[in-house]
């Protein structure tokens, strides 16, 4: 059989795979077809994230205010049940373990702003504003605010890494327009656009001088830290060993400790060459959020919405042009360092994530749906998406290193379910297709937390949660469910 016939049987076999495996599946895994049940839904991510809600009052920044938001966790409390004298002991030794995620995380209170847009409206520009608290003059926006009244022992020793006793040093994917924009849509509340577009302006702008280190358009982040999939194997050639080893003597903190004795200078952590990634995620966000950024300027009209429409369109037009392998029909994100911009071939969900750019062309989307995301050998599990797919993953380790193996997370099923809807409206021989791959999208993101709970991740195969739980950024499927029941012919939640 020569190469072009071998091609076409693999095609055609993974075709008839993915659609064997996509309409039984949504009638034998415990959700009937078309069966979200959404006051269900709304009233579980409503307790969770009332149960993981924060109100402190901020002094530090300029201004003192009383700020709200949703910490993606805020298990491990001292048991009521433990004796006086063992609670300092417990305190100091088990609680850091147990309570990971007490603080504030940048692109988290970006979904949790979404979420909360169609729950209270209230909250979730409250949950905006908080994050803007902590913005620097420059527009910088930090990953993570600390809430110090849940700080322990291992934050303590962390914190006297950062150059700020409030903030950590680093950026996140930069969702913060979509989320703002998510907002006014179900609000129509244009005084809060013109009372937060100022500080969103001036971050975008900070990510564009700051990030943006050759002028191709693309921006850098400094550390795995920055793009949100901390541990993902797509990083591992760039730090030089594996990320999977204990975080105490990994790549990270190394490098952590490597900025902090550069004194957080921007320019000579680049001109080290330590880390320098110019993430595929990071990018397709950024692309997106400057669109929205742009819309957002037409809402007030401030003459700037056309600016930042014409930057999105750049760092589109660069991940197109720079980030795709032809051969492969996936996205790889570029080793930066020296200037190489050196694709990082390591197959992971960020190589799908073009999915959600506006000016993808048709032959790429379905390169990417037929060949990778419906593939039962890559991403197409029984529980979809995996992080990595199938057929890289080796042995499976019992201790959960995030973003490494076969886990599925919410965050970017909720990334690739938009983008799929966006191309079904893009291409509209596509239409029925990509808004019922969608759909089952949904549907098997709400089974995992009809089962399990709202989890920081569940194993695509076994369906089982793990990590924190509840974690409040799985709330995110109430949104995919939303959708799900808003589009064409939809008889979810109907």
């Amino acid at each position: 059989m020569n190469a072009l016939a071998k091609l076409v049987a693999t095609h055609l076999a993974i075709l008839i795979l993915a659609s064997s495996y996509l309409v039984p599946m949504m009638a034998s895994r415990g959700v009937p077809p078309g069966e979200i049940d959404l006051p269900w839904l709304e009233e579980q991510t409503s307790a969770v994230l009332e149960n993981n809600r924060v109100t402190e009052q901020r002094t530090w920044n300029r201004r003192e205010e009383l700020c709200v938001f949703h910490a993606p966790s805020l298990e491990g409390d001292l048991p009521s049940w433990l004796p006086g004298w063992l609670r300092h002991l417990w305190r100091n030794i088990m609680l850091p373990w147990q309570q990971i995620y007490p603080h504030q995380w940048f692109w988290d209170s970006c979904a949790h702003a979404i979420v909360l847009s169609s729950i209270d409206v209230g909250l979730a520009e409250k949950e905006i504003e908080s994050l803007l608290y902590a913005q620097r003059e420059d527009g910088f926006i930090p990953h993570m605010i600390w809430n110090k009244p849940r700080m322990h022992w291992v934050d303590r020793l962390l914190q006297l890494v950062y150059p700020s006793r409030h903030t950590s040093a680093y950026i996140q994917p930069p969702a913060l327009a979509q989320a703002v924009e998510a907002i006014y849509g179900r609000s129509g509340d244009i005084e809060f656009v013109r009372r937060v577009l100022p500080q969103l302006k001036r971050y975008y702008l900070y990510l564009d001088k700051e990030r943006d280190r050759n002028g191709d358009n693309l921006i850098e982040i400094i550390i795995s830290y920055e793009s949100g999939k901390d541990r993902s194997p797509e990083y591992d050639l760039v730090y030089g060993e594996s990320n999977a080893q204990p975080v105490w003597r990994g790549p990270m903190l190394k490098l952590m400790l490597r900025h902090r004795l550069m004194g957080w200078d921007m320019n000579k952590i680049t001109a080290s060459n330590k880390f320098r990634v110019k993430d595929v995620l990071v990018n397709c966000i950024y692309a997106q959020n400057l669109f929205a950024l742009g819309r957002l300027c037409q809402v007030v009209e401030d003459n700037w919405g056309e600016f930042f429409h014409r930057q999105g369109l750049k760092v589109e037009e660069a991940i197109l042009s720079q980030m795709y392998d032809e051969e492969s029909g996936l996205f790889y994100s570029l080793d930066a360092r020296r200037g190489q911009n050196k694709q990082l071939e390591v197959n992971t969900i960020s190589s799908l994530m073009p999915l959600m750019l506006d000016n993808i062309d048709q032959g790429k989307v379905e390169r990417l749906i037929d060949e990778h995301l419906l593939n039962p050998q890559e991403y197409w599990l029984r529980y979809p998406l995996p992080v990595v797919p199938l057929e890289s993953v080796k042995e499976e380790r019992e201790d959960h290193i995030i973003w490494r193996g076969l886990q599925t997370w919410v965050y970017p099923n909720w990334y690739i379910a938009k983008g799929l809807r966006k191309q079904a409206q893009r291409f509209p021989e596509h239409f029925q297709e990509y808004n019922r791959i969608a759909d089952e999208l949904a549907l098997r993101t709400y089974e995992l937390v009809r089962r399990q709970g709202f989890c920081d991740l569940y194993h695509s195969q076994s369906g089982d949660g793990s990590a924190c739980c509840p974690f409040s950024w799985s709330t995110l499927v109430l949104d995919m469910a939303l959708d799900a029941a808003r589009a064409p012919g939809a008889s979810i939640g109907q």
